[in-house]
């Protein structure tokens, strides 16, 4: 921890990416589009949801708190905090690419940090699920259909098209390589898993943000 003032941050996580936004709270999509944050609030990161206490590090997923009203953070699209990006998990369900239909999250007030960026794209990942296959495990009922649900969770690839202003989620493997192999045909994976390799893909992408 580090206290600045009366405020205690969260210590730096080296693999998020250093932006040049202004720091604060981005209400809209226009907001974070201009770079101009319409509110420069105290926040605090919490990574888990309740607890009182302040992160001792910034995780890649966490949650925002208001400093004066310690409130949690929601109905915003971005924040940026000490130069890091973090977008709101339902800003991206809200904003995503039309053919990224039934995703869904847990935690939609969370905030998921930006790994990469570049003049086309930043890339984020979220634990996402498809909605629709996972209403289909609940349903099975109990236990078993609750662990099945859980069990169709993934840290999914999201990229934040700079030049559309819309996120495009990676549903899977085949999505990840539809999108790749236009622009970096190198990047295209073998698909072994159902899920896209994410650490592969952080390379890859590399070469086209």
């Amino acid at each position: 921890m580090v206290t600045l003032g009366h405020v205690t941050v969260a210590q730096t996580n080296k693999d998020l990416f250093v932006s040049n936004y202004p720091n604060g709270i981005y209400t809209s999509k226009e907001d974070f589009i201009n770079k101009k944050p319409n509110d420069t609030s105290a926040l605090v990161p919490r990574n888990l949801p309740g607890k009182k206490e302040d992160s001792l590090a910034l995780d890649q997923n966490t949650f925002f708190y208001t400093v004066n009203a310690d409130k949690k953070l929601k109905n915003v699209f971005a924040v940026v905090y000490h130069n890091h990006i973090f977008f709101n998990v339902a800003a991206i369900l809200s904003n995503r690419n039309k053919t990224d239909r039934s995703q869904s999250h847990n935690n939609p007030n969370s905030f998921v940090g930006v790994l990469l960026a570049g003049n086309n794209y930043m890339y984020t990942e979220a634990n996402l699920a498809n909605a629709w296959a996972q209403g289909f495990a609940y349903g099975m009922g109990g236990a078993v259909g609750g662990i099945a649900a859980q069990g169709m969770v993934y840290g999914k690839g999201i990229v934040w098209d700079i030049k559309n202003n819309e996120f495009n989620i990676f549903k899977n493997c085949k999505d990840y390589n539809d999108f790749i192999k236009d622009k970096y045909p190198s990047g295209v994976q073998e698909c072994k898993n159902n899920q896209a390799d994410v650490l592969r893909a952080r390379t890859d992408l590399k070469n086209i943000l």
